[in-house]
């Protein structure tokens, strides 16, 4: 598929792990911004990626975000946050993003990042790394989940307003 600089910059700041919600977040790009270039480009990238697979449209943005590299230093926020990821090398995750709304609900108390292990998961496929924010109910059921073998927790924060407190500083993500 053939993409022009704006429609590759916009790939490589998009946050979605979905079909769906990458389509989602081209939609606000194009509906909010005051750029007619951005958003010239947004919809001529929602067109072209709507005829694609779920599989084949990550393919591409996993593309973008891994081997683009802007034609100039970072300028917004979304360019930075998509340069820092893409020079770490760290993987993204699905399920939340790390300053999802989730995050700031007031009964959220757990923010967890985990591999799914079996296709029985209540959350994920099979393979999948997750990041989820959780109330204490929630909690509770991830971790009923991992004693029956559907997951497997990596780390674990504490959330009070907003700020994460993790349990172990050093643990991978």
């Amino acid at each position: 598929m053939e993409l022009n600089e704006m429609e590759k910059r916009l790939l490589f700041q998009v946050e979605g792990d979905y079909q769906s919600k990458v389509l989602n977040e081209l939609y606000m790009t194009a509906r909010y911004t005051k750029n007619p270039e951005q958003r010239k480009a947004a919809e001529s990238l929602m067109a072209k990626l709507r005829g694609l697979t779920d599989a084949e449209c990550m393919d591409i943005v996993r593309d973008i975000q891994k081997n683009y590299h802007l034609p100039y230093p970072a300028r917004t926020i979304g360019e930075k946050i998509a340069e820092a990821r893409q020079q770490s090398g760290a993987e993204k995750l699905k399920g939340h993003d790390i300053m999802a709304l989730e995050r700031f609900d007031p009964e959220v108390r757990h923010m967890i990042v985990f591999d799914v292990l079996s296709g029985d998961s209540p959350v994920g496929d099979k393979g999948d790394k997750m990041r989820l924010f959780l109330t204490d109910a929630g909690y509770q059921k991830l971790l009923d989940s991992q004693e029956r073998g559907e997951v497997k927790l990596k780390n674990h924060a504490k959330v009070s307003g907003g700020h994460l407190h993790y349990d172990r500083r050093g643990r991978a993500l």
